[in-house]
């Protein structure tokens, strides 16, 4: 068994904003369910966040605002780092 995290960046950080959640296709937003069920961990870049006004109030349930720090000592000692932009 792996532990999973996906940490979402840039302009994907906007799927853990509650109003844009909401307008994914249902799919999406079952899979993204999914994850979390299945305990993946889904973190969004501080920056990012704060571009984009996503907070607290309007979060994604089980989603986590983190800083890039977070996900280099993550990151550090993982078997296997997948990243694309």
């Amino acid at each position: 068994d792996y532990e999973t995290l996906i940490y979402f960046f840039l302009d994907g950080a906007l799927i853990g904003k509650q109003q844009v959640f909401n307008k994914l296709d249902q799919k999406i937003r079952d899979r993204v369910r999914e994850a979390l069920d299945n305990g993946v961990l889904l973190r969004i870049c501080s920056a990012a966040a704060q571009t984009f006004g996503i907070d607290n109030k309007n979060i994604v349930p089980g989603f986590e605002i983190v800083g890039i720090a977070f996900f280099y000592a993550y990151a550090e000692n993982a078997n296997i780092v997948l990243t694309w932009s």
